[in-house]
């Protein structure tokens, strides 16, 4: 079961704790999640969905500046640009809980070749090892590595490892 305190975790780096710490911030998001079948919708619109959900959160506590206070003490304002990325950050949040099948893989797999979602391809290099060849694995983390800052990738793939 997916839990809205996932959601505030994995957006709390991106939008500081005051922003995802106000009350019921993350339940629409977690809500998506819970209600995602795979016969109803696809990782894409659910992805939009979400993106729009964490938008419309954003915008009704912060207002047009959307300016929000980082945990450092900063204050930044969150750009719409950044809205797919935070969006992808909480997909992550259901691609840990789908069960680990062949069928999980290959929607993960083809979502992840679509879209170029880091969580999918994240989940796929560290739950779905054994479906993938070792060759695969080390495409997947040289795609990782020249797509994304390595503040992205290091939580999870070693230089030792990245091949």
């Amino acid at each position: 079961m997916i839990e809205t305190q996932q959601v505030l975790d994995v957006l709390r780096p991106r939008f500081g704790s005051s922003l995802v710490e106000s009350p019921s911030f993350g339940e629409p998001a977690a809500e998506l999640l819970r209600g995602f079948s795979p016969h109803d919708s696809s990782f894409r619109d659910l992805a939009l969905r979400v993106e729009d959900a964490l938008f419309n959160a954003v915008y009704e506590r912060l207002g047009p500046g959307m300016a929000a206070s980082m945990d450092d003490g900063s204050v930044r304002r969150i750009r719409l640009a950044e809205l797919p990325e935070a969006a992808d950050d909480v997909m992550g949040v259901l691609f840990d809980a789908l069960p680990v099948y062949s069928v999980s893989c290959e929607a993960l797999r083809s979502y992840s070749m679509e879209t170029g979602s880091l969580a999918a391809m994240r989940c796929l290099y560290l739950r779905y090892a054994t479906f993938l060849s070792e060759e695969e694995r080390q495409v997947l983390s040289r795609v990782i590595r020249g797509s994304f800052p390595p503040s992205r990738w290091q939580a999870f793939i070693s230089e030792g490892n990245a091949n």
